[in-house]
């Protein structure tokens, strides 16, 4: 028996697109919730990991639409999690319809970090009993998919709106940019169905990035750099949503 955490929610409409469907983005800002609520059952909260000088930090991901779940929509999200190995946590949460039937999947990786330090604690003795599991067969494809002759999209700002509670940029808002980045007709040919996204460097609050894209096989490579460096990579694909 899986040890795992199940919580309900509705698509809210500011987290629906011009379709009615809803965004990969919002997709990733639910699994920071349910992640952030499992483990608060068992203590681990803000204080918690401020004593112990400790984060949990979303390092790469990537999610799976099998039908995008429709504004209003009542869904049911459960999350497993596994053991950190390396100073790596994977979580797998999936999104089920009012029929059972799987939506939506995603597969986060987390960095365990000592902050004090800033570095990677890869054993951890701070995580609680009955929250992780010894292994997860489930994953989703991590790879990001590079191509070359970029284009330039644009700077983007750590504005206010954009980060979390660390004072950097959000890791669900790297995807809502990589969408606003793509020319608007490419997304006109259907939604967002599958995305990896893979976390390089913090972009803090007030700094910016420079944004740029290209295709690649059967997607688009996405990338943010800061300061000569890479902030983050990202790979999407499009399609028809099986709505």
């Amino acid at each position: 028996m899986l040890y795992q955490y199940t919580e309900t929610m509705t698509v809210r409409n500011a987290d629906s697109d011009f379709r009615g469907g809803m965004k990969p983005g919002a997709l990733l800002r639910c699994v920071e919730q349910i992640s952030a609520d499992h483990i608060r059952l068992f203590g681990m909260d803000d204080q918690f990991f401020k004593d112990r000088h400790a984060a949990l930090l979303v390092g790469r991901q990537a999610l799976r639409f099998l039908r995008v779940p429709r504004r209003a929509e009542e869904l049911t999200l459960t999350t497993i999690a596994e053991q950190a190995k390396r100073g790596t946590l994977k979580r797998i949460t999936v999104l089920s319809d009012a029929a059972g039937q799987e939506v939506a999947r995603v597969d986060s990786r987390w960095i365990t970090v000592d902050t004090a330090k800033g570095c990677i604690v890869r054993e951890p003795s701070w995580m609680k009993e009955g929250i992780c599991n010894d292994d997860i067969p489930d994953e989703l494809p991590q790879q990001v998919h590079r191509a070359k002759d970029l284009t330039f999209a644009g700077t983007w700002k750590a504005h206010y709106s954009l980060c979390d509670i660390n004072g950097h940029l959000n890791n669900a808002c790297y995807l809502d940019i990589a969408c606003d980045a793509l020319p608007p007709q490419v997304l006109e040919q259907g939604p967002v169905v599958f995305a990896s996204v893979k976390y390089n460097r913090e972009v803090p609050k007030g700094e910016s990035m420079e944004v740029f894209y290209a295709p690649s096989g059967d997607g688009w490579y996405l990338v943010g750099r800061r300061e000569g460096h890479n902030a983050f990579e990202c790979y999407l694909e499009l399609g028809c949503g099986k709505n």
